[in-house]
């Protein structure tokens, strides 16, 4: 299987450890993985595109690019998690594409794909899950 993981243009330029994650998920089944960040065309036609959200106040880069894919690979599978993703399902979905709620506690356990951010010095870890902010 081919998949594209994909890392919405955010402000943010530290690299997408969920993405990393699966990544290594994917590659120790046997597929084949490769990372864009923004809406940038894929090497090859993707099987399954996987797009990552931050908090939901950075909801917009997310929609540009699950239209982007979807424009571009209107059959494939796209599928987007992260907090974004798990707070508000309903409009990741009516933009076309599946929310993925919640952490993976399979996906938690492994090791980030590095080799997909050779330029990252440094590793990358969870200090805390959530947020102190008590937002409506």
């Amino acid at each position: 299987m081919r998949v594209l993981l994909v890392e919405p243009d955010y402000y943010t330029r530290y690299p997408p450890l969920g993405l990393l994650k699966l990544s290594a998920y994917h590659k120790a089944r046997g597929d084949e993985v490769h990372l864009v960040r923004g809406c940038q065309p894929a090497p090859w036609t993707p099987d399954r595109i996987c797009i990552t959200s931050l908090f939901t106040y950075a909801w917009e880069p997310v929609h540009r690019a699950i239209m982007y894919f979807r424009a571009h690979h209107p059959f494939v599978r796209i599928q987007v998690g992260g907090v974004y993703a798990s707070l508000f399902p309903q409009r990741v979905e009516a933009c076309g594409a599946e929310a993925v709620k919640g952490t993976s506690p399979e996906l938690d356990s492994l090791r980030p794909d590095y080799s997909l951010v050779p330029h990252w010095p440094a590793s990358i870890l969870f200090a805390s899950r959530g947020c102190i902010r008590a937002c409506p």
